[in-house]
């Protein structure tokens, strides 16, 4: 992990510790999967990884117990999101231009909860392709399912039908190497149940 990055990181996880469980791990996961399928030529890794790194970061703000699918909840952890991240990367001196960018970024990203299906954003798309999988996960699938008090054939069955559901929101994977690593992910957990 670049100096930087782990700056961003070490910075982070005070607001992690304060947010939801699980969201360390979440994030951890996020980076290490995204630099093994994204390369810089890809995308603008300065907006990328900072944005991977910090957009939980407003659960930190959120009230102990909240349900984090709660709409309004989405909103709020978002906006708190990119204040923090703000002030974590100005504390580092990250690019002003950058910053703003990243900030606009985490505002966004969980709008894809309110329809948006991020067509014209490639970092935003890639973020949530992978935001999502982590339920897909072997990690992320026992902490999420155990959040919503599934058996692992329900939760299983509940994340097949929310993909459907994105597909008919027009919500795409961002190529077919990305997507390949979904379904790889999900028949490991269906070879689980």
């Amino acid at each position: 992990m670049e100096k930087i990055y782990q700056e961003i990181l070490n910075k982070a996880i005070p607001f992690y510790k304060k947010g939801r469980e699980g969201d360390i791990e979440h994030v951890h996961w996020l980076f290490e999967i995204i630099t093994k399928y994204i390369s810089e030529s890809d995308v603008d890794y300065e907006l990328l990884i900072p944005v991977v790194i910090l957009h939980d970061v407003g659960y930190s703000k959120v009230p102990k117990g909240a349900n984090p699918y709660d709409l309004d909840i989405r909103k709020l952890h978002s906006e708190e999101g990119a204040k923090i991240a703000e002030h974590i990367l100005e504390e580092l001196k990250y690019p002003k231009e950058k910053i703003k960018e990243i900030k606009r970024l985490i505002l966004k990203h969980d709008n894809w909860a309110f329809g948006d299906s991020f067509k014209d954003e490639p970092i935003l798309r890639i973020f949530n392709n992978f935001d999502f999988m982590w339920i897909a996960s072997e990690q992320g699938f026992e902490k999420i399912r155990k959040l919503t008090k599934k058996t692992p054939s329900e939760f299983y069955k509940k994340i097949k039908q929310f993909q459907k559901d994105n597909e008919k929101c027009g919500r795409e994977w961002f190529n077919k190497k990305i997507e390949d690593l979904y379904l790889q992910l999900m028949n490991e957990r269906k070879e689980k149940i």
